[in-house]
């Protein structure tokens, strides 16, 4: 989602910086497509970033700091915006923080269909076996 990564890209900024959010502006430009893509290894476009930037918008997480400075030339993260890349980091961080029999709880848990259709099957399999080995 190219709009955590635009919101991902400015918190760094602004802690790195020890910056307030009110401080810190970005536009949608060359410079920080080429930043985002080389830090995620993603291979987004401006277009891709414009359109992300505007679902930020639409969600109040970003919004224009100055008038007449084109669309996408000097957003600021609003409050609303810096609490959604907090919490989503957070729990991207809590996700990967997990240990390996609970990885593989939750695999099993979100992939729960998966394993009754193989199950299923399974059951099918083996009353074929059955039906064709009895006299």
């Amino acid at each position: 989602m190219p709009e955590l990564l635009i919101l991902f890209n400015i918190l760094e900024y602004m802690e790195s910086e020890g910056l307030s959010s009110k401080l810190v502006r970005i536009s949608i430009d060359e410079e920080l497509k080429n930043a985002i893509n080389s830090k995620h290894g993603t291979s987004f476009s401006i277009d891709d970033l414009q359109k992300a930037a505007d679902k930020c918008k639409a969600h109040d997480w970003l919004q224009h700091t100055s008038i007449g400075s084109g669309k996408y030339s000097d957003l600021g993260i609003t409050t609303k915006g810096v609490g959604a890349a907090r919490s989503k980091k957070n729990s991207i961080e809590l996700l990967n923080s997990r240990k390996p029999l609970k990885q593989a709880s939750d695999y099993i848990e979100d992939h729960k269909g998966l394993f009754v259709v193989l199950g299923f099957f399974l059951a099918l399999l083996t009353l074929l076996v059955r039906i064709a080995g009895e006299p």
